[in-house]
């Protein structure tokens, strides 16, 4: 079906505001027209359309990488099914009597704004033998430049697993890096009626988890390579939702790292982009007055100036 104008009107906007890919589709479906999600993406790449990059210095943004890891569950002896306490000494062993403990599977990353999605998967053999040391190895050199990580439960569960695996193999800590959990922030700012990342993409319309089910960790596990293949793809997709995810929230998060600090220029705290406009408000602290600036890029309305604009010294404050 040919693209009428008024689509190719809206598409364009993907390169002039800050909306998604998936706000794109979701605005078609708004004007009445049938498009899926697929074709919006496919269209707009081949209008060559880009983000407005140019009001943000994207060279010197900080190294900001999305991270997700898929793991295998550990294989114990149990006396009974449900929720209950399993000793260590139940963890199975093979047939080398080797501890059936988890291992890393699978990882996938991006580089914030970056098209392309970098990933790594065990092979048959490794999947076989338990050995994820190759994948934690070049996992790990992403981690030793990122910046900031940003992951869905990434502080207690992926970032935690990873260090757990790193040290398993004799490898040292990467470099400091910050972080951003979404799923801290879901929990803190919304009431989402869950704060599963597959639930809150499908909720704000943007790129869905692929149908899994645990026969395929098992096949993954058996040194399956289609199911290993299969794997990495769920993988991958799971970070690009991610980044729409975080995107999509980023206006949201008041303890976001100071991306200005990083960047040591004057600009938006939350994005890095230089378009902040004045908005007339003020913030008040128990004894300091702040300009509130909005940034026109990722239209996060938490800009103050760094200090008070108060004319006078407040001496006078109250008791609590």
């Amino acid at each position: 079906m040919k693209w009428t104008n008024q689509e190719v009107k809206i598409l364009k906007q993907y390169s002039t505001t800050a909306k998604t890919m998936s706000d794109i589709h979701n605005d078609l479906a708004a004007f009445g027209y049938d498009r899926t999600y697929k074709a919006v993406t496919r269209k707009i790449e081949s209008m060559r359309l880009n983000k407005p990059f140019k009001k943000m210095n994207i060279v010197n943004l900080p190294k900001i990488l999305i991270l997700d890891i898929e793991t295998t569950p550990i294989a114990v002896w149990a006396w009974s099914l449900g929720k209950q306490y399993v000793n260590p000494m139940s963890i199975m062993k093979d047939k080398n009597n080797k501890s059936m403990d988890w291992y890393v599977l699978s990882w996938s990353a991006k580089w914030l704004y970056d098209d392309k999605v970098l990933s790594d998967v065990v092979t048959p053999t490794e999947a076989k033998d338990r050995d994820d040391k190759r994948i934690t190895q070049s996992v790990w050199k992403l981690l030793d430049e990122a910046d900031i990580i940003i992951a869905h439960n990434g502080d207690k569960f992926d970032l935690r697993k990873l260090k757990a695996r790193f040290i398993a193999n004799g490898m040292i800590p990467p470099m400091p890096y910050k972080t951003i959990d979404t799923l801290k922030v879901a929990r803190k700012e919304f009431a989402f009626s869950s704060n599963k990342q597959d639930y809150i993409t499908k909720f704000l319309g943007l790129e869905e988890k692929l149908d899994t089910n645990f026969q395929l960790w098992l096949d993954c596990m058996n040194g399956d390579e289609e199911a290993l293949e299969k794997m990495e793809r769920y993988n991958k997709t799971d970070v690009v939702g991610l980044e729409e995810m975080y995107l999509k929230l980023r206006p949201y998060i008041k303890n976001h790292p100071n991306i200005a600090i990083m960047m040591d220029e004057n600009v938006c705290s939350v994005c890095g982009g230089d378009s902040l406009v004045e908005t007339g408000k003020f913030y008040h602290t128990g004894a300091s007055k702040y300009e509130i600036f909005y940034c026109e890029g990722c239209t996060s309305p938490h800009i103050r100036g760094k200090s008070s604009v108060l004319q006078t010294n407040i001496n006078v404050r109250s008791s609590s």
